[in-house]
């Protein structure tokens, strides 16, 4: 590898790479504002300012911003050259002529770049007496405190927001030394990544304004490896919490999936651990009691129903809950699942097998090489993460397609977005892997409307498959996984699940069971429900059923860390540790097993959901073993990674799944209505941070979204209010026309859809009212 010398000291360098980025690497300091390693270099600061010492010895030293200087064999840098020094004062000098010098009241006290700065390069005092420079603040929403007197022009924000995720709410305005960093008006800024403008800005301009509420010095703040557990991404997070509560969540790097960024959805949903409704003690009958009480009252209840016991486990419950939730239900013979949809359990465990049985799925950073995708569904909503990826993908030239019912803010940065009733899912693609493999037989397809999109995934050098979980069936997933196996090796193919140990979930949960079991529960054949970080009754489609179901129950016992309609319904409830308050393993979207550590422990009594089963299993004198050795008899060839490292896989074959159209749950049957649902989601809609309400506060008003066409053809109009009728109710919505709906369906959010009782791509029988 190559090298060049930094003040006598030989530093290697990757082609490409420019001084500061080979330094930086090297763990050698240049004092740098304005650069960060993933955007583009911009020189704006001027502060990372080396001489570079000629070849010639006739020649003067040349002073240069190491950001800009690309990496040379045999390059003499010096960066503690009395010249580079003195441009670095100089900077500062200038820098902090206008700075309000607020450092004992910065939220960024203690973390501030620029102060850091300061003491490195000096002046260590101020000169300048005259009158300041000062800006008005900008109120940017719930997530995010502005406070634009303490910007240095770095125009890091920019950079990300605009160039790198793509937004355009947020610019630079202005001139000369009175650079404005804002939006046009106040108001919250729309990109699902603007959080990271706190992390990315190195001084206190944009700051955590949830964290400004119970603030802590970042000295003082207890942190640990975590993974984020609001999506199947995994992204790395380091969480901080203070006197037993936990305060923050910022992003950790992982070379291979977030690297250093995370979405507002993980940075701002963990306000569910403090919700004001969580419960932190045990109850049994609607009453608090002590832990071991409610032990002895499940335990009693066990018994007298051996043999007639089912569980649900989570795909946001950890792979240790799960684990321990199936070994225990094996003991009393009991039946274990971990969906409470069956056609979601279908999906994912159809998904999985076609990863496990593939070449795997990408991390994120492959993501980002592709030069053409194939995108299902709503990113943006399931999985931001993969979204900002795609996003990298479209800046260097991929062509993106996008099969979608529902509005999705990827489509802006498509080459062809293409609008698909949830019921033509399958058709569509099934055409789509048909046209495919006409033209690799040199058949002419040109007629064809969707000929382009074949084209151009077939001349692709790197193509993506990918599709989002919760709004696909399982033979729409396994069509999908065909196309991919036509397109050859080279193609990729991964989904977004639908929770961060989804993977895990579906490595343990037969196909089938989760209907038995709620079949079960209608009979009477079980009547004691164990269930374990999951909320069967506000599940869409069935949660009418699981409701009903769940009167024939002699007990329904539910470990969980929210109170979700399950848990207000349970007779026995044991609250758990969340996330953050105990160690566990996710695994992610690509197969990855990624540990982490508790952050804090409250002053409560508040276990893991398996240290509650393995109790339980104590007082039911099984034989059960401690969670690693039922994990290492689950999977015999896994070790569990170390926490904080890049994780691992979990070496374990599933059968194929049949792709024939009547395989996987189907949807509800057609009441010969013409119009069908389609999921409206958004960034926030997921079950943990649907208790945080900073982030709720930005979910958009609840209405019925129409393709203008379809409305025109029915006489409704923009506005206008119609009544949408499901199997379990009615609700009456106010109209918005929007183009970027599939032709034939009504666009609606995930809690009328539950009010309704219907899932995504379910008929609906729509009434004009005004």
């Amino acid at each position: 590898m190559s090298t060049i010398l930094i003040d006598g000291c030989a530093i290697a360098f990757k082609p490409g790479d420019n001084i500061l980025r080979a330094a930086l690497e090297a763990d050698v300091e240049i004092p740098h504002f304005c650069y960060h390693a993933a955007l583009d270099s911009l020189g704006a600061c001027r502060l990372c300012a080396v001489e570079i010492k000629p070849k010639n010895s006739n020649e003067a030293p040349r002073l240069t911003m190491a950001c800009l200087e690309p990496a040379k064999e045999g390059l003499e840098v010096s960066v503690s050259a009395a010249a580079a020094q003195q441009v670095r004062r100089h900077v500062i000098e200038l820098l902090m002529i206008n700075h309000p010098h607020d450092c004992p009241i910065c939220d960024e006290g203690g973390e501030c770049h620029l102060q850091e700065m300061t003491v490195t390069c000096g002046p260590p005092y101020r000169r300048y007496r005259g009158r300041k420079r000062t800006f008005t603040n900008q109120d940017l929403g719930p997530l995010i405190h502005h406070e634009m007197n303490r910007c240095i022009t770095c125009y890091r924000c920019t950079r990300f927001y605009q160039d790198y995720a793509l937004g355009n709410d947020l610019g630079a305005m202005r001139l000369r030394n009175e650079v404005y960093f804002g939006r046009f008006q106040d108001g919250p800024l729309e990109s699902p990544f603007a959080g990271n403008l706190v992390e990315i800005c190195p001084t206190g301009v944009f700051t955590d304004a949830l964290f400004r509420q119970r603030f802590a010095r970042a000295w003082d703040l207890n942190t640990a490896p975590s993974i984020c557990p609001h999506c199947s991404v995994g992204c790395n997070t380091l969480p901080g919490a203070r006197d037993g509560t936990l305060r923050r969540v910022r992003s950790r790097a992982h070379p291979e999936l977030n690297r250093w960024f995370i979405c507002d959805r993980g940075r701002y949903g963990h306000q569910y651990s403090e919700h004001c409704a969580r419960l932190l003690s045990p109850r049994v009958s609607g009453e608090n009691t002590s832990y071991h009480k409610a032990l002895n009252a499940a335990t009693t209840r066990i018994k007298t129903t051996q043999n007639c016991i089912g569980g649900i486990g989570s795909a946001r419950e950890d792979l240790e809950g799960n684990t321990m939730l199936q070994a225990l239900l094996n003991e009393v013979g009991g039946v274990f699942t971990a969906f409470n949809d069956p056609a979601l359990e279908a999906a994912t465990i159809a998904a999985v097998s076609w990863l496990q049985n593939s070449a795997g799925a990408p991390s994120l950073i492959e993501m980002e090489q592709i030069d053409a995708a194939l995108i299902i569904g709503d990113l943006t909503a399931h999985a931001p993460m993969i979204d900002l990826a795609l996003r990298q993908a479209y800046r260097k030239g991929a062509e993106l397609t996008l099969f979608h019912s529902s509005p999705t803010p990827l489509a802006q940065f498509t080459t062809s977005a293409i609008t698909v009733p949830p019921r033509e899912m399958y058709a569509k693609l099934s055409h789509l892997c048909t046209l495919i493999n006409a033209l690799l037989a040199g058949r002419d397809i040109s007629d064809d409307p969707m000929a382009v999109i074949a084209k151009s995934l077939i001349k692709a050098r790197q193509p993506l498959l990918i599709g989002t979980i919760e709004t696909l069936t399982a033979t729409d997933a396994s069509v999908l996984a065909k196309l991919a196996i036509a397109l050859g090796p080279n193609a990729r193919l991964t989904y977004a699940l639908s929770g961060p140990n989804a993977y895990g979930s579906a490595l343990l949960a037969p196909e089938g069971n989760a209907m038995q079991i709620l079949e079960s529960v209608e009979t009477g054949k079980i009547k004691t429900l164990i269930v374990a970080g999951n909320d069967p009754f506000s599940d869409p489609r069935f949660g009418l059923r699981w409701r009903a179901a769940c009167r024939n129950l002699n007990t329904l016992i539910v470990l969980d860390c929210i109170l979700t309609a399950t848990a207000e319904a349970a007779d026995i409830l044991f609250p758990v540790a969340a996330w953050t308050e105990r160690g566990g393993t996710f695994v992610n979207y690509e197969g990855r097993a990624q540990s982490f550590l508790p952050v804090f422990h409250r002053p409560e009594y508040l276990p893991s959901a398996a240290d509650v089963i393995a109790d339980l299993a104590k007082y039911l004198e099984c034989s059960q073993q401690d969670v690693l050795s039922v994990l290492q008899d689950t999977f015999p060839d896994f070790q569990v990674p170390a926490p904080g490292t890049l994780g691992s896989p979990i070496p374990v074959s599933l059968p194929p799944i049949s792709d024939s159209p009547s395989a996987g749950s189907p949807l509800l049957s057609s009441n010969n209505s013409t119009w069908q649902t389609a999921l409206m989601s958004w960034y926030g809609d997921e079950t943990l941070a649907s208790f945080a309400p900073g982030l709720t506060s930005l979910a958009p008003t609840t209405i019925a979204m129409i393709e203008q066409a379809t409305a025109t053809a029915t006489g409704i109009v923009d506005g206008s209010k119609i009544r949408l009728r499901g199997s379990a109710d009615s609700v009456v919505l106010p109209v918005q026309l929007n183009q970027n709906i599939a032709a034939g369906t009504v666009g609606i959010g995930r809690n009328v859809l539950v009010r309704l009782g219907l899932g995504h791509g379910d008929p609906i029988e729509l009434e004009k009212v005004s």
